[in-house]
């Protein structure tokens, strides 16, 4: 096979790499919803906690956490006419991006002190 061809071929699977590369994957790309999210992590705690990677204080803690970010929500609802805004969506998120490392953090401590 002479150079050319080669690189046809190497940019024609590169272009093949790259389209698949943008395709969504199926599980991957699951929307979820604030209310979808807050209740996987609400089921990651409770199951943690069964599991011994979060003691009864901690998980206590958690769902604390995830009830002020139900309030906060509940109050930028009705600041709003019952809806959620871009800005505050991200707040909300952000607020679940840090219950989530926290769940993640405690239970991978365990898991470090045991091995």
């Amino acid at each position: 096979m002479n150079s050319s061809n080669r690189q046809a071929q190497t940019l024609l699977m590169l272009g093949a790499v790259l389209c698949f590369a943008s395709q969504p994957l199926l599980a991957s790309e699951e929307k979820w919803t604030i209310d979808s999210r807050a209740n996987k992590l609400m089921q990651e705690i409770n199951e943690g906690q069964k599991r011994g990677d979060l003691t009864v204080k901690e998980a206590k803690k958690l769902r604390s956490d995830l009830a002020d970010i139900a309030h906060r929500k509940h109050e930028m609802k009705g600041d709003n006419q019952g809806k959620v805004s871009p800005e505050d969506r991200l707040k909300i998120e952000a607020a679940l991006n840090k219950v989530s490392t926290k769940i993640h953090k405690l239970e991978l401590e365990k898991r470090v002190k045991h091995d």
